[in-house]
């Protein structure tokens, strides 16, 4: 798999782990925080999977992240549009899941 597809494929990872973390904390049914954080950690563990494949430079974590930025907005604007979720809180949940994935250049 070329770095382009990589990227594609580990924002969605990363995309799809925030918005799980997310949800956890917004979710209205207590009976589906269970699932969700599940769903949250087998997300986490196929991203670091895959991230750890690659040396990632300035550039391709830029890209990477506004591949998830793209995604996690996209997600809500598409699927979960009743729940609010700020532009500064996606960018403090990327950092640290980046910090969780020692995603660094």
């Amino acid at each position: 798999m070329g770095k382009n597809r990589a990227i594609e494929s580990l924002s969605k990872l990363i995309g799809n782990t925030i918005v799980h973390k997310i949800l956890v904390e917004k979710t209205s049914r207590p009976e589906s925080t269970n699932y969700l954080e599940s769903e949250e950690i087998e997300y986490r563990s196929q991203a670091i999977k895959k991230s750890k494949l690659y040396n990632w430079n300035e550039r391709d974590i830029k890209l990477l992240k506004e591949e998830i930025a793209k995604k996690i907005e996209n997600k809500f604007k598409d699927k979960y549009a009743d729940i609010q979720v700020s532009e500064e809180e996606i960018r403090k949940l990327m950092d640290e899941e980046f910090e969780q994935l020692r995603i660094q250049y």
